[in-house]
């Protein structure tokens, strides 16, 4: 444990856990033997701690923030010492609401509880360091040093070449939508009609206002914990990670469980982001889908994240679709947000002005297409097993997969549909696309069409949705999809049933998840890819109730592809 020292003394250090801070909370005071003044150890917190961004072959980056400018420095075992760059994180900041929040009766969760009446918390201050001078498909261990601050230590792993014949293992989440508020929080929980003798995507009514037994907080924590003993080389989260974008305790909230005092799956394993329509909007000063609320979504956006340059001709178009290669593995990230305005039909999302908002356009012959196909056609080139991620499905029987339009859902209409994305689907098929991932309508679901996989993975931490929206409507557009989507379409509300015993859970249902997708060599040139849903079961005692207890499965849909290179 590292304590600064001031003057010539002996310090007491103890090291505490408050809020999402990683606190050294120093007690004794110095005493100046010049002029009997006392004078206070300065302590040192950590906001976030440290995580991965970026990773190559040679470089990597660590990321944390702290209440403190001070230079700090990164120790790799090995390798050598990089000195952080530290920079006042403006965009994280907090409106007036949030710090009500804090200080209210309902702040079950203890966000911030550190905080003195009244204030806000601590301005915060980005470190970052470039770690470069690093060997390919190696793990180090890091040290982050810090004055005033505990040690802190991780690992991370460097990417493989491309020619390499090493497997690739990473998970994909979406929909965790964080916020403070998750804490005793629980969702509907509608069940098949299965049992009642309706269809598999039907809806037992029975149902429509059964909640989940556990809230949301605690269902993502367990989902987290299952993620990180499958020891990722990367994690993929396509969309929706907080609940509002411009809501500075929503991040907070994301952090805890990220590389926080709930868990460190980001201080050893890179995230790879996407936009979702939640990192889209609310503002303090007005709340919803505006110009400033989707500026101040993006600032935050961009100062969490560092993500390979796109080279986009309007900076705040870059961190917003990107590329990967890990090793064989090329990830494509598309943002989804927003479409063609003057057109229902070509956009995602009603409420988004794209040019006003500075988001693009993601329809054939825009500069974001334009990119994305250039990108396909070089991945493929190269032999990369590639996959390709954004937030909204295009291929699903939820809610957002009904026809774009403003009539609203029982009318069979939605102001943020999914749909618009099929413009991408010949492009998929023609660069040898092995899976699209995406979220937004809260299900675990799956469709093959041309060769391409397509997966909903949304059922991270929030939402854990049925097809159709019941009882508003009970339409499931299943109609909608094309015939060979039909055919190899499964979910997990209409092919994992529940089964109980009494009032105890069995097995089945939707549970909160991921997707486990793992690249393996096969022979001398191809690879086998295989992709497995899985899922954190609550276990239950004979009345209904959750113990608190989990365990591990996954669902009865395991999908194999052979990649010809």
């Amino acid at each position: 444990m590292n304590v600064p020292m001031i003057r010539p003394a002996i310090a007491a250090a103890l090291f505490s856990l408050a809020g999402c801070q990683l606190q050294i909370d120093t007690t004794d005071e110095q005493v100046d033997n010049n002029n009997d003044s006392q004078t206070p150890i300065v302590t040192s917190q950590y906001i976030v701690l440290p995580y991965l961004q970026n990773p190559s072959q040679e470089q990597i980056s660590i990321i944390w923030f702290s209440d403190t400018p001070e230079v700090a420095s990164v120790e790799v075992a090995g390798v050598g010492t990089f000195q952080s760059q530290a920079q006042q994180a403006d965009a994280l900041s907090y409106g007036d609401s949030e710090i009500a929040y804090i200080h209210g009766d309902k702040n079950y969760g203890n966000i911030h509880s550190e905080v003195a009446d009244g204030q806000a918390p601590t301005m915060a201050y980005k470190h970052y360091v470039r770690v470069y001078g690093l060997s390919p498909n190696t793990q180090y261990t890091y040290r982050v040093k810090q004055v005033g601050a505990d040690e802190f230590s991780a690992t991370f792993k460097t990417a493989p070449s491309k020619n390499s014949r090493e497997s690739i293992r990473f998970i994909a989440m979406s929909d965790m939508e964080t916020e403070p508020e998750s804490t005793q929080k629980t969702v509907r929980w509608t069940a098949s009609a299965l049992a009642i003798g309706g269809d598999k995507l039907g809806t037992d009514p029975d149902t429509y206002t059964r909640q989940y037994p556990v809230d949301q907080t605690t269902g993502y924590q367990a989902n987290l914990r299952y993620a990180a003993e499958q020891k990722p080389d990367f994690w993929v989260i396509a969309g929706d990670l907080v609940e509002k974008g411009g809501r500075q305790l929503d991040w907070d909230e994301f952090w805890r469980h990220s590389a926080g005092e709930w868990g460190q799956l980001a201080s050893n394993t890179p995230i790879f982001p996407a936009l979702g329509n939640h990192e889209n909007y609310w503002h303090p000063d007005d709340p919803g889908y505006n110009a400033d609320a989707s500026m101040l979504s993006y600032d935050k956006w961009n100062t969490y994240w560092d993500l390979p340059n796109n080279q986009a001709s309007d900076e705040r178009y870059n961190k917003r679709y990107y590329r990967v290669d890990y090793g064989p593995v090329t990830l494509i990230t598309l943002d989804s947000s927003n479409g063609n305005d003057a057109d229902a039909s070509q956009d995602t999302n009603l409420f988004i002005d794209g040019a006003a908002s500075r988001v693009p356009d993601f329809n054939n012959g825009s500069e974001q297409w334009n990119w994305a196909k250039r990108e396909l056609a070089d991945a493929q080139a190269d032999g990369q097993v590639i996959f390709v991620q954004f937030h909204h499905s295009a291929f699903g029987t939820g809610v957002h997969s009904m026809p774009s339009g403003t009539a609203g859902i029982a009318n069979g209409e939605d102001s943020q549909s999914g749909m618009p994305m099929r413009i991408y689907h010949e492009l998929f098929s023609q660069y040898g696309v092995t899976a699209v991932l995406s979220g937004h309508d809260e299900l675990v679901e799956y469709v093959e069409i041309d060769g391409v996989s397509y997966w909903d993975v949304g059922f991270a931490g929030d939402g854990l949705r049925g097809p159709g929206y019941p009882p508003t409507t009970d339409y499931v557009p299943f109609d909608l999809l094309p015939e060979a989507g039909q055919n190899s379409h499964w979910s997990a509300h209409g092919d994992a049933p529940e089964v109980w015993d009494g009032a105890k859970l069995v097995s089945g249902g939707k549970h909160y998840g991921f997707l486990e997708i793992e690249v393996r060599p096969e022979g001398d040139k191809n690879f086998n890819v295989i992709m497995t849903p899985k899922y954190v079961f609550p276990i239950t005692n004979e009345s209904g109730q959750a113990t608190g207890e989990f365990d591990y499965r996954q669902y009865d849909k395991q999908v194999q592809i052979t990649v010809i290179r």
